[in-house]
C-alpha cells in the first residue's frame, strides 16, 4: 500500500488534485449517518423513559427534564 503524499500528484504532466471533503459529502454524511444514529438514540431514550416511568415509577432519560 503506497502512502499518499500531502502534495498534489501529477500524471503525465497534469496535476491531479487531492481528495477533499465537499458539501455533498457533508450532506450525505448528515443524512445517511448522523440522522439514523440520532433517531436510534432518541427511540432508545424514549423506550427507556417509558419503561422506567411506567414500571419502576422512576425518572430516567432526557424526557424527565421536559415532563
Amino acid at each position: 500500500m503506497a502512502l499518499v503524499s500531502k502534495q498534489d500528484q501529477t500524471l503525465r504532466g497534469r496535476r491531479i488534485p487531492r481528495r477533499r471533503f465537499t458539501g455533498w459529502a457533508a450532506l450525505y454524511f448528515a443524512l445517511f449517518f448522523c440522522l439514523p444514529v440520532l433517531t436510534l438514540a432518541f427511540l432508545l431514550d424514549l423506550a427507556l423513559y417509558l419503561v422506567f416511568d411506567r414500571l419502576f415509577d422512576a425518572c430516567y432519560g432526557l424526557l424527565c427534564f421536559f415532563a
